[in-house]
């Protein structure tokens, strides 16, 4: 999913067992009470087919009811899949290509309507219909057909065998949306009728939002109590807009509960709280940040050598450096660490700049600059400016004149999802929607899913050979999946270079004195709306 910026609402990502448990507090958690969020952005969209921002996951993971999910719990054992509204793990048959889903009854959306597997067929329909433009439809293009089977089965047969198939059904694009929600390219508003344990009731774009229970939802009761799914509070109060530095102040007021913080202020709060003891907390992530290079641009198409060499140019420790105190670590490829198939291809410069890096770089620009003029689409809060202004900087070296030109994150995304808008250098930041490396490699660079808009290909990288390798990586299973996935990341980068990879991140974050029982989501890498309470 694409990312956000510095602060709670990053990314996704896993955080290891001894950095997951759950902290204490000095008094009694208690069931209740609001949660109340500041966020820097808004939501992308709430609309499940469009919504593809972590925080906008963040809502659905709390909103939304699908066949397969992960558990509310940190550490390993909340990134095993499970079932949720279905009954079991499907049936599979057909050579392993056909899938029979069988749904539990009981399940009630918000408006008190039963959910069955019409619902979940409406989700795959909406998402691959042409006029939603919708990127679930990238993760559909191997559905051969699907179907109903009776009330409550729903039969999905692929063209071919995909190991990560039952993965995929576990994102949010997939949850059960009433049959009759309407195609609406822009996405549907509130109040948003959901299946999850709360519902979405008002949404007031770049103002606030209200998340309140499903009044249908019965934790006591089956189907849902063996699900676990604390839902703690009562009600989620969001706030946007609010500057970094005014979210900060007011999480220390504990006039907010979780909030976006300034990216410099991460060594002082570690210093005055200590790490994970109740108010700070860092947490890994499977996510990315990058540059994306417009392969559509005049600049950058068909021109391999400019983008090694951007690469070569860019100055990894002082970027990494804008991101604070434990921000992440430095990268130079598309696969994070701790994803599996991560192989360490030490293809680009990571210490930072030297005599024989800058001979490099300029020595791949030489004739290669065509014009010298680059636009660069970066966001307007922290880390964003400071890290185009380095960039900027960086590639004046090589002889590329950088005009920033600066955006509201999700203005910015939506910019540079659609094709041909005019930028040539985009930064961007990426985290898993869930474990496997077709997820971030063939996502983010498989020119055959790129669209007139939404993209997540914001490098419109488009080239037939290594589209056929990602789709040859894509069937593979077991180690010899993970071991083309790893050699395919270092030869993207090596020899095509789409993108300028510069860190893998951590998230950290800052709640009020009056979280609880805090909850990282290992899957989502937010917090888990669903499992946090107040005390």
């Amino acid at each position: 999913m694409a990312t956000v910026g510095a602060g709670l609402l990053l990314a996704a990502g896993f955080a290891s067992p001894a950095e997951s448990s759950p902290q204490a507090s000095g008094k009694a958690d208690a069931r209740g009470g609001t949660l109340r969020i500041d966020s820097r952005s808004d939501f992308d969209y709430i609309d499940t087919s469009l919504a593809y921002f972590s925080h906008s996951w963040q809502i659905m993971n709390a909103t939304q009811l699908k066949l397969l999910s992960f558990p509310d719990v940190e550490g390993t054992a909340g990134t095993r899949i499970r079932p949720e509204a279905a009954a079991g793990f499907p049936r599979v048959s057909n050579g392993g290509k056909t899938y029979l889903f069988t749904i539990k009854k009981g399940f009630r959306f918000s408006d008190g309507s039963p959910v069955t597997a019409a619902n979940f067929q409406a989700a795959i329909a909406r998402g691959l219909n042409p006029k939603m433009q919708s990127p679930a439809s990238s993760f559909l293009d191997d559905v051969a057909k699907y179907r109903t089977v009776g009330q409550y089965g729903l039969e999905v047969t692929l063209k071919t065998v995909a190991p990560d198939f039952l993965a995929r059904m576990s994102m949010p694009f997939f949850s059960a949306i009433p049959v009759n929600r309407p195609i609406v390219p822009e996405g549907v508003d509130a109040p948003l009728v959901s299946a999850g344990p709360y519902f979405i009731q008002e949404w007031v774009k770049q103002r606030s939002a209200v998340i309140v229970r499903n009044p249908f939802w019965n934790s006591a009761k089956e189907p849902w109590k063996s699900l676990a799914r604390p839902a703690q509070v009562n009600r989620i109060e969001y706030t946007f807009s609010n500057s970094l530095d005014a979210t900060l102040l007011r999480l220390r007021r504990n006039e907010v509960d979780l909030g976006n913080i300034p990216p410099a202020a991460a060594s002082d709060l570690a210093r005055e709280f200590g790490l994970n003891k109740g108010r700070f907390f860092i947490r890994k992530n499977l996510v990315f940040w990058y540059l994306a290079l417009n392969n559509d641009s005049a600049l950058f198409k068909g021109n391999v050598k400019l983008r090694q060499a951007v690469n070569y140019a860019i100055d990894r420790p002082q970027i990494v450096r804008q991101h604070g105190y434990l921000g992440g670590g430095r990268t130079d490829q598309i696969l994070p660490p701790g994803m599996p198939g991560f192989k360490d291809g030490k293809i680009y410069p990571l210490e930072g700049q030297n005599a024989n890096t800058r001979k490099q770089a300029t020595a791949l620009a030489q004739g290669n600059t065509r014009g010298g003029k680059a636009v660069f689409y970066a966001f307007n809060t922290a880390p964003g400016p400071a890290i185009a202004q380095v960039v900027q900087f960086n590639l004046k070296q090589i002889g590329i004149d950088v005009e920033i030109k600066q955006f509201d994150r999700t203005v910015q995304h939506d910019k540079v999802g659609t094709r041909g808008e005019p930028f040539d250098i985009s930064h961007s930041g990426w985290g898993a929607d869930y474990p496997d490396p077709y997820n971030f490699i063939n996502v983010l660079l498989d020119g055959k899913k790129i669209q007139a808009t939404n993209n997540v290909n914001e490098a419109y990288f488009n080239n037939p050979a290594y589209n056929a390798k990602m789709e040859k990586a894509s069937r593979l299973a077991g180690n010899a999946r993970l071991t083309n996935y790893g050699n395919l990341d270092i030869d993207i980068m090596k020899n095509q270079a789409p993108l300028a990879p510069y860190i893998v991140t951590n998230a950290r974050v800052f709640v009020s004195q009056d979280v609880g029982c805090y909850n990282f989501s290992p899957v989502n890498a937010t917090t888990n709306l669903v499992a946090v309470c107040k005390k």
